[in-house]
């Protein structure tokens, strides 16, 4: 989703057209190589279109360019506030789940510190919305907004500066698209399982580019190998989205999703899943390959799985997507699946459509009215709205392996289930948003798609509060523990109360498809956003920590101000007594 910066948003600021690149300091050089050719597929599969990176390179130590001086920002991107897709409007039509009864939040938040944003030394706010994300390590946070981001340490909260979120392109492969913009539409990943840091952005001026970072070890202030992939059919790909599947099978790989609005933003064509060769990209291998699907325009804005707990999922099972909120009607989503047969040579195929493998869930509205999105939340201090994307299913895709345990009294072994966690924006029945969230679970078999579209949600509600709450929660993330406890992390607001940070979550033996009473995150937040295009979020991230596997680490913005572009983000952490 493209942000809006303040030059486009009416306010002065004088921006000088000259480009600052910095100097490569361990650059080994920009690759250009040809695309691979297209390789066998499926017959029902769309076509596949394959190639290297571009370009690559390893950088110097992150915190060493920390020190470096900042060169100014130039020619922050300028694009419409908004880029929702058309849906049909069903109707009011909730569930009844939404108003069941709560009891008191069973967790307590541990670490509520400041973020990236206003009040953060050395940061001015250039833009919205921040595209709020992170990864946490074994040591260290990791927060990106746009168009920056800082390295924390977990345990005494202490954060380093706010980095310019091109810095690693331009000293590992300058001169390049990646190296000279700094575009936004950011993701954080850690690798749990072979314990590296993971970042993305696409550059969003013609003929585009995906930009990917990969840590060489568990220090996110350390070296990165950097690589720059080009977009197939250079069309303008809108809200990226990255996933980690860890299998160790023919599909282990990064993958991604983006929205194609065609060369130039000429229309939207669909959206456009992607998956990169892990194992390479890992490895520092210039040849890693990009294999990619255009899918139709009557479909968009998937969700790549993405691997939470640390037992990896089946090793023959592939890569799932899930999307297309409102593609088909207001009951069913749609799942996909990513069959990798070979990275080398490219062998790929993916199945699902709006009509096929539709998973029916308990029927929803699209928020704002029915039109599944737009601006519809209010605040106080303001007439302004703020707006939500109940046009597609919020960031992430979590994904839980259940660990394979033996009985004490059998001496059985059982693999246990698979969880796949996901959530949205949906009416509620006072006409504000609540947060619709969803289990999905199967057991720890190599399965398809199209089996876990034929099962019923094992979880589902919608979250809006108690009788009487008027509450708007939307933009929400969550995530499960060790233990099967759930935390759900979104935003609040209201004519009376100032935009919040709200947390609410489950023990595994609790009711299912119910949530505790919220916990509101201490705050300053005693301001609102007038104007800014209205734009909020476009995402928030909830994390669990891959050492103790039983803290959740959540981040979204606020405003401590009344304020035009000026912003602040959280980082909290959260932790249930039973997990261990």
């Amino acid at each position: 989703m493209r942000r809006v910066d303040q030059k486009e948003n009416g306010i002065d600021m004088t921006r000088n057209t000259a480009r600052i690149i910095g100097s490569s300091m361990l650059a080994m050089g920009v690759l250009l190589l040809c695309g691979l050719p297209l390789s066998a597929q499926d017959s029902q599969s769309p076509k596949l279109t394959s190639s290297h990176a571009q370009a690559f390179g390893v950088t110097a130590r992150l915190d060493e360019l920390a020190k470096l001086p900042q060169p100014p920002q130039y020619g922050l991107k300028e694009a419409p506030p908004l880029r929702l897709l058309p849906k049909h409007n069903f109707g009011q039509n909730v569930d009844p789940a939404q108003r069941a009864a709560v009891y008191p939040a069973e967790f307590a938040i541990n670490k509520n510190f400041l973020g990236v944003g206003n009040g953060f030394p050395g940061y001015s706010v250039p833009d919205a919305p921040p595209d709020t994300n992170m990864a946490v390590g074994d040591t260290q946070v990791l927060q990106w907004v746009n168009v920056s981001y800082t390295v924390c340490n977990k345990s005494t909260t202490a954060c380093g500066p706010a980095i310019l979120g091109n810095t690693l392109w331009r000293n590992g492969i300058p001169g390049t698209m990646c190296a000279n913009n700094n575009d936004g539409d950011i993701l954080a990943q850690f690798d749990r399982k072979a314990d590296r840091w993971v970042l993305m952005q696409n550059v969003f001026v013609s003929p585009y580019a995906v930009c990917i970072a990969v840590s060489t070890s568990p220090d996110a202030n350390g070296t990165y190998n950097v690589y720059q992939f080009s977009v197939p059919g250079s069309g303008f790909p809108d809200y990226p989205k990255l996933g980690i599947w860890s299998s160790g099978g023919a599909s282990d790989g990064y993958f991604t999703s983006m929205n194609n609005f065609g060369p130039g933003g000429s229309g939207f064509r669909g959206p456009q899943p992607c998956g990169y060769d892990r194992t390479k990209l890992l490895a520092g291998d210039p040849t890693a390959e990009q294999i990619c699907f255009q899918l139709s325009g009557s479909e968009d804005s998937l969700l790549p799985g993405d691997v939470d707990s640390p037992s990896g999922p089946p090793s023959a099972q592939d890569e799932f997507y899930i999307g297309s909120v409102g593609d088909v009607d207001n009951s069913h989503l749609s799942l996909y699946s990513m069959h990798i047969t070979s990275w080398t040579p490219p062998v790929a195929s993916i199945t699902g459509s709006p009509n096929t493998q539709l998973l029916t869930v308990a029927t929803y509205s699209g928020s704002c009215s029915g039109s599944f999105g737009g601006d519809c939340v209010p605040q106080p201090s303001t007439t302004a709205l703020l707006d939500s994307l109940g046009d597609r299913l919020m960031y992430r895709f979590a994904y839980w392996a259940d660990a394979t345990a033996t009985s004490a009294a059998t001496s059985v072994r059982s693999a246990g289930f698979q969880h796949w966690f996901v959530n949205g924006d949906v009416e509620s029945t006072g006409g504000q948003i609540g947060v619709r969230w969803y289990e999905l679970k199967a057991n720890k078999t190599p399965i398809t798609a199209a089996f876990l579209a034929t099962l019923p949600p094992y979880q589902q509600q919608t979250y809006a509060g108690t009788t009487g709450d008027h509450n708007y929660r939307w933009m929400g993330s969550l995530t499960r523990d060790n233990a099967g406890d759930i935390l759900l992390g979104y935003s609040e607001s209201s004519s009376t109360v100032h935009p919040s940070i709200g947390l609410a979550g489950r023990e595994s033996s609790d009711t299912l498809s119910t949530l505790s009473d919220e916990t509101l995150v201490p705050l300053s937040n005693n301001g609102a956003q007038p104007d800014t295009s209205n734009r909020w979020g476009d995402y928030s991230s909830m994390r669990i920590d891959p050492v103790d596997n039983c803290t959740f680490w959540y981040t979204t913005e606020y405003y401590m101000v009344v304020a035009s572009f000026d912003w602040s983000t959280q980082i909290v952490s959260a932790k249930f007594p039973g997990c261990s």
